[in-house]
């Protein structure tokens, strides 16, 4: 039964991933992003299926974490948990991309903020559909 719940988690984290990224950054973020599309790959259709793969893997790296992590299952260690991911996250690509690229501090910002809510949101999801044995929220 925990195989299947993990599975249906990182199904619908899956989901989430994709319309919440693609609500950021096609559309709330759109002009904001058009900053850096110099800097896209010529052929970055033809890589889509990685970055699809990526979101998969996050998406079962949150959902295992959370496994491991989370002890009671209640709202307020969901926001934690993503609050703790987002942070991580955060440091390993928003801020290295800003040191790496020439980008403005506020995109890497405004992708931070997008990934703090996003992660908290992933939280919230998983600690509903796949909460912690003998954790009941």
């Amino acid at each position: 039964m925990r195989v299947k719940r993990f599975v249906l988690a990182c199904l619908v984290l899956f989901v989430v991933a994709i319309a919440w990224n693609g609500l950021v950054h096609l559309v709330l973020l759109r002009s904001a992003d058009a900053v850096v599309r110099h800097l896209y790959r010529p052929n970055l259709a033809d890589r889509m299926w990685l970055s699809l793969l990526v979101t998969a893997g996050v998406v079962v790296l949150f959902v295992w974490g959370y496994s491991r992590f989370a002890r009671t299952g209640s709202v307020r260690e969901a926001v934690g948990y993503g609050t703790f991911f987002a942070l991580l996250a955060g440091v390993l690509v928003d801020l290295n991309q800003y040191v790496l690229f020439p980008i403005p501090g506020w995109l890497a910002l405004l992708w931070f903020v997008g990934g703090l809510v996003e992660f908290i949101v992933y939280g919230i999801i998983v600690s509903r559909v796949y909460p912690p044995s003998g954790g009941g929220g």
